[in-house]
């Protein structure tokens, strides 16, 4: 402590025993004095935490038959028992949007996100991605909302001091601290997936911390919690917030929510002399932002006349645009002359309603029919019915390579029930090169005792077919 603070709380203390000073303002300026970052960051961001709650329906029984076609009532009724959904989230945006992680909503229902005032709003999934554990969800609140700063993970240091705010084991808005001990950790959090590129930290994370955020000594969003290590003390695994960035992006594009065309992939904020704006990332060619001449690396700069905070307040505006609906856009051409902005206007175009089978074999070199008559007969079925089944399987293909075989019946893709060809298509056009696919698949095989069903999970890669391959 230096010379002058030393002598200033002498003469304090001096006054304190003679009465001449108040008790309150000692205890005032003991608690500023004890006033430290982490105390600052809590309270900068605690209302900004939510925890997230909700009831997920666990199945008691299985399927209920099996003689054909009886076997097929998956959609049918089951004996199901409730259990608590208990996890956190961070709201990153005014309006009512908030990330957690897709296991902690995962075929969840009546979520909840209730704040550290007691506040309680029920929130609706806009999208979730089981690939790489992150959902947005929308809360039904009536009024703005804090919400966090996105900083940045590209310049983290090892040993630098970090924060998290969460609801482990139920224990609301608890703060727990550490450091980051690593970054770039790839875990498996099931088998055959992985996440990869996570930030370690010695923070205490529990049960119930899924989803919530982690915070630099600044109070900006660094990382969202997802993971501990079984069996290990303090060590835990959050997503970094550019990764988390760049997957909204992909998530959050018109076209990955409705079956519409702007073209724009919008990436983080970037400043160019006096001009602060968001660079865009890639133009799909065709589409409207392609006939208009945006390119990769313009800067938008305003939408509809509004600045951009960040880049979901850039998706969360355009969730709100109807197909035909004026968006101007406002932005600047880099190596251009800056002090000159250019305007367009867009809209956003119906798209059509794609081949899902076309996209089958594209993507895992697979061909895909209902089981209708013919086809039953080709395969021994006794009858057609509303499912799918896998016909071909082209040699060294995606499919090929998870063990699909011919005669496989494709029960749901990411979750979702495909039993015609139309459901078929609104489930793949959601599915993009590289992204991780989950297909529930049913089996029959001979056995010693007669035929046997099998079902079971498997992951593939949307990968493009290379020339002549199929």
């Amino acid at each position: 402590m230096n010379r002058t603070k030393s002598h200033l709380m002498i003469i304090a203390a001096q006054l304190f025993l003679t009465g001449s000073i108040n008790p309150s303002f000692c205890s005032e300026t003991s608690r500023s004095q004890r006033r430290t970052p982490i105390v600052e960051v809590y309270e900068k961001t605690r209302d900004t935490v939510v925890n997230i709650s909700g009831l997920r329906q666990v199945p008691t029984s299985a399927w209920g038959g099996y003689d054909w076609p009886g076997m097929f009532d998956f959609w049918g009724p089951r004996v199901e028992r409730e259990v608590s959904v208990l996890g956190s989230g961070v709201v990153v945006h005014e309006d009512g949007y908030l990330i957690t992680n897709a296991h902690v909503i995962k075929e969840a229902q009546n979520i909840k996100a209730i704040f550290n005032n007691g506040d309680e709003f029920q929130c609706s999934v806009i999208r979730a991605d089981e690939s790489k554990d992150l959902a947005l969800l929308k809360m039904q609140a009536d009024k703005k909302l804090p919400f966090v700063h996105l900083g940045s993970s590209n310049d983290l240091m090892i040993g630098e001091t970090v924060i998290a705010i969460g609801n482990p084991f139920g224990y609301s808005n608890t703060l727990t601290t550490g450091v980051i001990s690593a970054i770039g950790r790839d875990i498996a959090v099931e088998e055959g997936s992985w996440l990869r590129g996570l930030i370690q930290t010695d923070a205490p994370i529990n049960p119930g911390n899924s989803g919530g955020p982690l915070f630099n000594i600044n109070g900006d969003l660094i990382g969202i919690n997802t993971a501990i290590r079984a069996g290990a003390n303090n060590i835990g695994f959050s997503i970094p917030v550019d990764t988390l960035a760049d997957n909204l992006a992909q998530m959050l594009m018109p076209e990955k929510l409705r079956r519409v065309r702007l073209g724009l992939l919008v990436g983080r904020i970037k400043t160019i002399g006096s001009q602060t704006g968001l660079v865009i990332d890639s133009v799909i060619d065709p589409s409207p932002a392609h006939d208009k001449g945006l390119a990769a690396g313009d800067i938008i700069l305003e939408m509809d006349g509004h600045k951009l905070a960040n880049i979901i307040d850039f998706y969360v505006r355009m969730i709100s645009k109807e197909v035909g609906q004026p968006i101007t856009i406002e932005y600047i051409r880099p190596g251009a002359f800056l002090s000159r902005t250019r305007k367009v206007q867009l809209s956003m175009l119906v798209r059509p309603l794609p081949n899902g089978q076309d996209l089958c074999r594209k993507f895992f070199q697979m061909n895909v029919s209902e089981l209708n008559t013919a086809v039953a007969a080709k395969f021994g079925y006794e009858s057609a019915y509303p499912i799918l089944i896998v016909t071909s399987v082209h040699d060294r293909g995606m499919a090929d390579t998870v063990g699909l075989i011919p005669g496989d019946l494709i029960l749901t893709i990411n979750n979702t029930y495909v039993r015609n060809r139309r459901e078929l298509s609104i489930v793949m056009e959601n599915i993009s090169d590289g992204d991780i696919v989950e297909m529930t698949i049913m089996r029959f095989e001979r056995g010693y005792f007669g035929q046997v069903r099998r079902q079971y999970t498997v992951r593939l890669k949307a990968q493009s077919s290379k020339p002549g391959q199929i």
